[in-house]
């Protein structure tokens, strides 16, 4: 049976977290190990509690874009430290997700830069690899990141760039791209032109569920037990054995993690 690696996606918020239990159990029995991703400081604890009570379970720990309206962002930063501090490391695994979000109008861009420089720097200072999320902001996530992370491995999760873009992106050698259940609609032509363009070793795959559920299952609510149907679709756009190509994704996420399992 292939191994998978789901490496990015939420049982630690609901209506997946009520059966986390059961799902990081099924996925364990799947041979699937996935990261548990923070988008706030109540469910990036979560994810912690949950890499602590499966082995097949890792944390990703930050604050969204979207959700740094009206907080402190030094004292959130502060707060997922000290997570870092009273948790294995060894369990977390990745700072995120965070970055850029220009999708709504109310946006504050200088909030959400400050919070994305913030969460590079813990990054940096405790030798983590970092998670983005970046929707209609890609020229200025691309800036800071060439800036700024450097010296980082960075995941574009949910990458969704023009082919324009991504060959922008793809210049810069630290940078890794995951692909999710979009590859498997059938609008999303240029996206499947885009990951033909990745380099394999910078590929990865993801099912951000609850949401972005995969063929054949849209529309119903996304699980990370469904990353198998993500890497079916990701070969058939590569004209790549499923089987090689689950191999390849799976140690590109232990390597970029730096996990041994």
């Amino acid at each position: 049976m292939n191994k998978y690696f789901d490496i990015h996606t939420h049982t630690n918020m609901q209506p997946l977290e009520s059966d986390f239990s059961q799902i990081a159990d099924k996925c364990k029995q799947l041979k699937i190990s996935y990261v548990d991703v923070g988008s706030n400081l109540d469910n990036s604890l979560v994810a912690i509690e949950h890499a602590n009570k499966k082995n097949n379970v890792y944390a990703c720990i930050g604050i969204h874009p979207e959700d740094t309206k009206n907080i402190d962002i030094t004292l959130a930063i502060k707060n997922l430290e000290d997570m870092l501090i009273k948790n294995s490391k060894k369990r977390v695994v990745a700072i995120g997700e965070t970055g850029l979000d220009y999708h709504y109008q109310n946006y504050d861009k200088k909030v959400q830069t400050d919070s994305f420089l913030a969460h590079i720097n813990l990054a940096k200072k405790y030798h983590l690899s970092l998670m983005v999320h970046v929707r209609d902001a890609y020229d200025d996530c691309l800036k800071i990141l060439k800036e700024y992370a450097k010296d980082l491995k960075v995941i574009i999760h949910c990458f969704t760039p023009t082919i324009k873009i991504a060959k922008e992106y793809i210049k810069e050698k630290n940078l890794w791209y995951s692909f999710n259940g979009i590859i498997t609609f059938k609008k999303a032509n240029e996206l499947r032109e885009v990951m033909k363009l990745i380099p394999l070793e910078r590929l990865l795959s993801e099912t951000d569920a609850p949401y972005l559920t995969p063929e054949p299952y849209r529309g119903k609510t996304n699980s990370p037990e469904y990353i198998p149907y993500v890497v079916d679709g990701m070969s058939k756009v590569l004209n790549m054995d499923k089987e090689k190509l689950a191999k390849k994704l799976y140690e590109n996420a232990c390597e970029f993690f730096n996990v041994v399992e």
